[in-house]
């Protein structure tokens, strides 16, 4: 049976971002020999993109990292104007799963 591994950037260090942009993430996770899945999610009302493609480099002194690109909508396609109470963006939170056979 598969196992499954998740992993959450840490809460305290959630990125922000404003609406409308895009942003660039390099997490260090992700090797050659597992599946690993990515996927990002707003802290407040808002639309976010995980676009493709994902990369995955390998360097020597880090080992492996995955470049993730995320576009987060503009507040209007999802939001009245009185609900966003003066904000500017949203703040990010990524996760990532590692699936390991026997």
């Amino acid at each position: 049976m598969a196992s499954v591994t998740q992993f959450w950037t840490d809460p305290k260090a959630s990125l922000f971002q404003a609406f409308g942009g895009p942003v660039e993430w390099t997490w260090d996770l992700g090797d050659s020999q597992f599946y690993w899945a990515f996927a990002v999610r707003p802290l407040q009302a808002a639309a976010v993109f995980l676009e493709a493609p994902l990369t995955a480099n390998f360097t020597f002194l880090h080992g492996m990292n995955t470049q993730l690109k995320v576009t987060v909508s503009e507040p209007s396609d999802i939001l009245a104007p009185d609900d966003l109470d003066g904000r500017t963006g949203t703040e990010l939170r990524f996760t990532a799963i590692k699936v390991e056979t026997p």
